[in-house]
């Protein structure tokens, strides 16, 4: 089997390498060709040469444009030019980011040999040895540039590759209709976990595993372990429901943290992370490997959002905003993961988080989670499903499409909040109560609620 390349649906696709290197071929096998963008063809377009060297200037005034245009509109484009000079290459990634669009680089790395080769063979397009000479080296040094240019990510395909690579695009969405049973983040709360699923009529079929006999899923939105005391219990629910089909679950920040840790990458060990190494290092050895390759695959395997319903909820950690939905790029992942932050830090060092809800205007509903508040309360097409169950709150269900809550109240406190002046029983429980009472989403706010850091450690 050939390499595999995968990029994200709405990227754009920068090809780069001297004349002659297979690149418009390549795009051909992968890409209509509405969405490759040739200079040659602006060329042809302009002045019915694609030779025509004289009306370059205008060709490429037409190839950003075009460019442009598809990526405000969320389309994957192919730019198809020969991409050697870094101040060409840094306005296709600018205009990328204009549109919050991934911007990957494809080079192709082929012996000047070759390259002369199928130049000859360019029919009315040949630019001759000495042109692929120069292009050769500027190709080359091209190449030691890339890594500081801000690329999301940059592949060079080399000698025998070029046949046997594909390009795939992902779409990173899941587009399934149905009954569904939302669940808010459950931070190793397994025991309020398994009595919410009785709730909703789950039944368990073998060890630590829920199946709904009228063919219900339940969604988690991420954050399933740290704080709370039986994260790994957790995880193994949310693994065999998932392989049994009975649940679908997109990653929250908390998860990120926790795969990274997995791989050996250096993290911080705090808010929680360490209860859940506790029980990672007090497995034995064969089973502590085996449930790390387990939870690895689980994270990294997952969607960052779920569109669901034929598109009428989405389901993400800590939020999608309307314009997001359907994209898939740093800026969406990041929100997915941990809201719509500002950059700037409170006095406690938690991150500063706009209240992106109260200016959402999407048609599509979402529910999400990250930021614990007091009761789930419906808000401009959206709900925050997050009731600080590790924190002596709720652990909540959102049921689609009728619209209902479900909860169960934590045995206790589990974890101090640190960060805040106010005792966790009397942040979550009274309110969160009024929801479980009615059995009804709260009704929409005249004055919505702000999310703020403060509430809880990340």
């Amino acid at each position: 089997m050939g390499r595999i390349i995968d990029v994200a649906d709405g990227s754009l696709i920068i090809l780069a390498g001297p004349s002659g290197s297979g690149k418009s071929t390549f795009a051909r096998r992968f890409f209509v060709e509405t969405a490759i963008v040739s200079s040659d063809r602006c060329r042809a377009m302009l002045s019915d040469s694609e030779s025509n060297q004289a009306v370059s200037g205008l060709a490429f005034s037409l190839f950003y444009d075009i460019i442009d245009k598809r990526l405000s509109l969320g389309r994957t484009t192919v730019a198809d030019s020969t991409a050697l000079n870094p101040t060409y290459r840094a306005t296709l990634r600018d205009i990328a980011r204009r549109h919050n669009a991934p911007v990957v680089v494809v080079a192709f790395d082929l012996p000047e040999t070759t390259l002369n080769q199928h130049d000859r063979t360019r029919e009315g397009r040949s630019v001759g040895s000495m042109v692929i000479a120069r292009q050769v080296e500027s190709f080359h040094h091209s190449l030691a540039a890339l890594e500081g240019e801000g690329m999301d990510a940059a592949y060079v395909i080399g000698p025998g590759e070029l046949d046997s690579t594909e390009l795939r695009v992902v779409h990173d969405e899941v587009d399934e209709g149905g009954s569904f049973d939302f669940i808010g983040d459950v931070h190793g709360c397994a025991d309020e976990l398994e009595a919410l699923l009785g709730r909703l009529g789950y039944q368990p079929t073998a060890y630590l595993t829920w199946v709904h006999p009228l063919g219900r899923r339940a969604v988690f939105l991420g954050d399933l372990t740290d704080r709370g005391p039986r994260n790994l219990d957790v995880l193994l629910i949310v693994q065999n429901m998932v392989a049994a089909g009975s649940a679908l679950y997109t990653p929250g920040n908390h998860c990120n943290k926790l795969m990274r840790w997995l791989m050996g990458r250096k993290v911080r060990i705090g808010y929680g992370l360490d209860v859940t190494i506790a029980e990672f290092d007090a497995l034995p050895p064969a089973e502590r490997e085996q449930t790390r390759q387990a939870t690895i695959s689980l994270v990294r395997d997952a969607p960052s959002y779920l569109i669901l319903d034929g598109g009428k909820i989405v389901a993400s950690h800590g939020g999608i905003k309307e314009h997001m939905v359907g994209r898939y790029d740093g800026d969406v992942i990041s929100m997915c993961l941990y809201g719509d932050t500002t950059g700037e830090t409170l006095p406690n060092g938690l991150p500063v988080r706009r209240d992106w809800a109260a200016e959402y205007h999407g048609w599509r509903f979402v529910v999400y989670g990250h930021t614990p508040v007091r009761v789930p309360e419906i808000r401009n097409q959206t709900i925050n499903i997050d009731q600080g169950c590790v924190f002596g709150g709720w652990l909540t269900s959102f049921r689609w499409p009728e619209r209902e809550i479900v909860q169960e109240p934590a045995r206790r406190i589990y974890y101090a909040n640190n960060a805040a002046d106010l005792g966790q029983e009397e942040r979550f429980g009274p309110l969160a109560r009024l929801a479980l009472v009615t059995g009804r989403v709260v009704a929409k706010s005249t004055a919505p609620q702000v999310q703020r850091s403060c509430l809880v450690a990340d």
